[in-house]
């Protein structure tokens, strides 16, 4: 804005001289002053007003603060005028808040800023909004800071938020703590009072002062006058604070419990067992009710039976049903109808009365086989039934289900009749298992003992030696209410039969029971030695192998150990048999008259009647008319797996033998028996035997036969010959009681029980020895080097000298038999000491050469070395005509012109019995081959006196060598021609390189004005063609034809 300014200057007693650039200047003293003026000065211009800004424009403190608590903000206020100014701040200081600003006055230069801080204390809770005033000196409006801000006094809070007293007698007082807190920093001033008057409930205390953050309890006490539905409000008030309000209720009544059933039955009741039934009490009312049961019943029956209550006494909850357990015995089987049980209720004038009634029954008990029908028969008597094809020494189980269909529980024990056992199972198995584990014992170790334990623990089951036990678990206990208990019959054999007895059952007072049990073993008892107990194919024994043996050699034996761990003795009968496999017979029908297999003495002597077998072996009279009988009985063959038997007796004896045994004893015999079986072969005993024939092996003992082999003469071109063989042993039982306990046990003996099979397999064959080479295809190689046949003596000449390369096999006699032989070669190749050696002592022979006698016991080996002579004389073949060249020798040429020469022969192993065996033997001989680069070198016009060269490469292909060059010339003009390097060797002896090359420096010099001419021949010892190369050169003295 623009304003108006009126300077006046005065000057006394001092002079001022206005200069040259208009600045008033002092006049020096001295000077002389001529005239004095007074100036008035007008001055005009422009102004702004103060730019003044705060930072916040407004303070706004979020939340609540607490009253009387000072609480401070900053800000700051920026002059953006063009001088500074002077401020002046208000301050609000009310009844209860106080807001101020400090520093409240001072100046702020211009472009400069202050920082301010606000201050609020309140007195009061509220929320303001408000404006604080600051004054700037020569501004006519005041600059405003707005503030907003809300205050809080102190806090005090309950627990809860209502008090519920619940459920109360009249007359009975109850009380309940509250819990008052601070929740403020202030002090508060509290008064907890009733909102109406009445004099059932109290507070204590009803008014106090907290301090910042702090609690205290109060006690709110009711007593009713009355039943009645209660309800009320305490007030809490806090001085310059917030309170609350407090609801209260109570609900005053009187005790009511009632019985939701007041019968209770018993349909499924068991003379004394107790049998559970359940009564349901009801609390009609929101108060917890006492009641108690009487332990006595009550009626005229009441001394027949007896009961227990579970809970017999207790609380009832408010409004809760609970069931009341009902344990009731009876004593008698009388229908219970005048009992009755009771209970009492405190609070009520009258008992609660449940009457019980009831049928009891008496003890019932089934019997059962698990996965079995009953098939028509009674539920009550199954029949165990292990099977017809339980193998021997296995233990079979079977489980029979007891079941009480009552709920009287009852002892019950389960035994075998005959067949029974005393033995108890360990019961210790994992006590054992853990003592192996923590003892440094293996675990094959432990494995093995827990297998011993329980070998010794079958062993004691069968010590009656019945060949059979039934073991049963568990074999006594108690049978529990409506229990089925599974009981294992587990069935142990040592014996083969069929097998029959009863299991006698008996539950509490109740009769015996007897289970038919059935089963049928086989297998076979004995065991060889060699292969030890089989659990399966026990029928099966060792297959005997002789191995290979010469033709026409000694009779081999071998002796088998047959134990018999059972408490019979055992006879065997061996019979031989030769395989044919070209054999298509596919039955053997065996007709026997009296015993098959009657007992002899130790003379081969039959002790009892003899009897005729008419088999399909013999070519009898049968033989002609088994086609008719075959064709006649075809269809019933159909169905036949192992052996059908067809017995032809007396009516007496048939009918006496189905009462008391299975099988026929010894004083009962058939007439004639038919078996009709699988061809197992030809009945022999060449070249297979056993004796004895018949051996009885003793019980806990064991009997030794001897297998004998006696090999064939071959004839003819037949070389080997295979030989298949097999021997089966019946077992008899020479014991009545073995054979046969009536109505117990009944065993099949002779051709009705399968016998022991040994299998015998041996081969006889031409003297030969296995030859073991390096190399799968059966050829013994050898392969050399001509270059080695040179060598370079102490005086570094290259002379020839002949060396051998030596291979070697091994012979193995993998007969049975030693073989005599000698060996034989032809040269270039010979055999080189031959060293016998076995697998546990060498031979007794010392080494030899060709053609001495050598012997190689059986299973023992030999190293024979086959030596290839190499010599000069070798190489001649190279040179000769494929008439000229011996048998077994071949030159080969290779694609890239490598020369080979190949020997091939045989080394003759000749035996004692003239015949003889060949070893392939193959040498091949690596030769040297020699060319040149060039056939010819011209060296053209040449200065006289002055050399001229060129460069020939010399190639070798093959072995390495040795060369040599030297130069040949009619007219004597070998001097002016040179070669370097003049001899060398080319090829590597050491890498066996296939080619190599020589380069050969040719140089010409002429000594005259003519033409040179010569030859270049370069030699080998090891190659009788040499190579030649023609030079030629012509001198001048023309300067035109000098080199540069």
């Amino acid at each position: 804005m623009p304003a108006l300014f009126i300077f006046y200057f005065f000057v006394s007693n001092k002079l001022y001289n206005l200069g040259r650039y208009s600045v008033l200047q002092p006049v020096q003293p001295g000077s002389k002053v001529t005239s004095v003026i007074i100036m008035e000065i007008e001055v005009k211009g422009s102004t702004e007003p103060y730019q003044i800004l705060l930072e916040p424009y407004a303070i706004v403190i979020p939340g609540e603060i607490f009253i009387c608590t000072p609480t401070s903000r900053q800000f700051k206020m920026w002059n953006h005028s063009k001088t500074f100014i002077c401020f002046q701040w208000e301050r609000i200081n009310s009844s209860c808040h106080v807001i101020e600003v400090e520093p409240s006055s001072g100046r702020i230069e211009e472009n400069e800023c202050f920082d301010f801080s606000l201050t609020v204390t309140g007195g009061k809770a509220e929320n303001i909004v408000t404006s604080l005033v600051c004054h700037i000196q020569h501004h006519h409006e005041p600059v405003t800071l707005a503030v907003e801000v809300s205050f809080k006094g102190p806090t005090v809070t309950l627990n809860v938020p209502s008090i519920d007293f619940g459920p109360i007698r009249p007359r009975e007082q109850t009380q309940t703590t509250l819990f008052l807190t601070n929740t403020t920093q202030l002090e508060a001033s509290w008064i907890l009072e009733r909102k109406h008057q009445d004099s059932q409930i109290s507070v204590e205390p009803s008014r106090g002062l907290l301090p910042p953050l702090a609690s205290c309890n109060v006690d709110v006490l009711f007593k009713p006058h009355s039943c009645q539905l209660f309800e009320t409000e305490l007030e809490l008030t806090v001085e310059n604070g917030t309170g609350c309000h407090l609801s209260v209720r109570a609900d005053v009544q009187s005790s009511h419990v009632c019985l939701l059933n007041c019968t209770l039955s018993f349909p499924e009741l068991y003379v004394g067992a107790s049998a559970t039934g359940t009564v349901t009490l009801f609390n009609q009312t929101l108060l917890p009710s006492q009641f108690s049961w009487l332990a006595e019943l009550q009626g005229k029956q009441a001394s027949l039976c007896s009961a227990t209550f579970d809970p017999s006494s207790g609380t009832l909850g408010p409004k809760v049903s609970m069931e009341i357990t009902v344990t009731f015995t009876a004593h008698t089987d009388l229908e219970l109808t005048e009992v009755a049980a009771v209970c009492e209720v405190q609070g009520m004038n009258s008992p609660l009365v449940v009457g019980i009634v009831a049928k009891p029954k008496k003890l019932s008990v089934s019997y059962s086989v698990p996965g079995v029908c009953p098939n028509g028969q009674s539920p009550s008597t199954p029949v165990l039934e292990f099977g017809d094809g339980v193998i021997l020494k296995s233990a079979v189980s079977k489980q029979l289900l007891i079941t009480n269909q009552t709920a009287i529980p009852a002892p019950f024990t389960v035994e075998a009749e005959y067949f029974t056992c005393h033995a108890l199972k360990p019961n210790k198995q994992p006590e054992k298992r853990f003592a192996y584990v923590t003892n440094p014992l293996h675990s094959l170790q432990a494995k093995k003992a827990e297998e011993k334990a329980h070998e010794e623990f079958v062993s004691s089951l069968l010590a009656h030696g019945k060949g059979a036990a039934f073991f049963v678990t568990p074999h006594t206990g108690t049978l529990g209410a409506f229990e089925s208990r599974a009981v294992d019959v587990t069935a142990y054999t040592d014996m083969w039969g069929e097998y029959t007895d009863h299991l006698i059952c008996k539950v509490g007072d109740l009769k015996p029971v007897l289970i038919p049990i059935h089963m049928t073993v086989k297998g076979c008892p004995l065991y060889f030695q060699m292969t030890g107990p089989r659990a399966q194919d026990q029928n099966q024994g060792p297959i005997i192998q002789f191995g290979t043996h010469v033709s026409g050699g000694d009779t081999v034996s071998r002796s088998l150990r047959i134990n018999n761990p059972t408490m019979f003795d055992i006879r065997l009968d061996w019979e031989t048999y030769n395989v044919d496999q070209n054999d298509g017979k596919l039955l053997d029908f065996v007709v026997v008259f009296g015993d098959a297999f009657p007992l002899k003495d130790a003379d081969g002597n039959e002790v009892l009647s003899s009897a005729l077998r008419l088999s399909s072996f013999n070519e009898t009279a049968w033989e002609k008319t088994r086609t008719t009988v075959s064709e006649e009985t075809s269809a019933s063959l159909q169905s036949l797996t192992d052996v059908e038997e067809e017995e032809y007796m007396s009516e007496d004896e048939r009918g006496e033998e189905e009462e008391t045994c299975l099988y026929p004893s010894l004083g009962k015999k058939k007439l004639i028996s038919v078996h009709i079986r699988p061809h197992m072969g030809n009945l022999s005993d060449y070249p297979f035997c056993i004796t004895p024939q018949q051996i009885v092996i003793p019980a806990k003992s064991s009997r030794a036969i001897h297998v004998s082999f006696t090999p064939l003469t071959l004839s003819g071109a037949a070389r080997k010959s295979r030989c298949v063989g097999l021997a089966l042993g019946f077992m008899n039982l020479d014991s009545e009681l073995a054979a046969c306990v009536p109505g117990k046990v009944g065993r099949a003996q002779g051709l009705d029980l399968e016998p022991v099979r040994v299998d015998l397999l041996a081969a006889v064959q031409t003297a030969a020895l296995l030859v073991q080479a390096e190399e799968d295809d059966g050829v013994l190689e050898f392969c050399a080097s001509a270059g080695d046949l040179l060598m370079a003596n102490s005086n570094n000449e290259i002379v020839v000298r002949e060396f051998d390369i030596t291979q070697s096999f091994q012979l193995k006699n993998t007969s049975e038999m030693p073989l005599h032989f000698s060996l034989g070669t032809q040269p270039p190749f010979s055999v080189v000491k031959p060293k016998p050696r076995g697998p546990t002592s060498t031979s007794r022979n010392p080494p030899s050469g060709d053609n001495q006698s050598l012997v190689l016991k059986p299973q023992h080996s030999m190293r024979v070395k086959v030596a290839f002579h190499c010599s000069l004389p070798l190489l001649d073949h190279v040179e000769q005509t494929d008439e000229e060249i011996p048998p077994g020798v071949k030159l080969i040429h290779g694609a890239n012109g490598q020369m080979k020469l190949r020997f091939e022969q045989n080394l003759l192993i000749h035996y004692s019995n003239n015949t003889l065996q060949t070893v392939p033997l193959c040498a091949h001989l690596d030769l040297p081959t020699l060319r040149l680069s060039a056939v010819s070198v011209d060296f053209g016009l040449c200065y006289v006196g002055q050399t001229q060269t060129r460069e020939v490469n010399l190639y070798s292909c093959g072995a390495h060598m040795f060369w040599k060059s030297i130069t040949k010339s009619v007219e004597g003009d070998s001097h002016v021609f040179g070669v370097t390097p003049d001899f060398g060797l080319l090829g590597s002896k050491e890498h066996r390189v296939t080619s190599s090359s020589q380069c050969l420096q040719i140089s010409f010099t002429p000594g005259d004005d003519r033409e040179f001419s010569t030859l270049l021949v370069i030699r080998s010892p090891l190659i009788k063609t040499s190579v030649t190369l023609q030079l030629r050169g012509t001198g001048s003295f023309d300067e035109m034809s000098r080199s540069s």
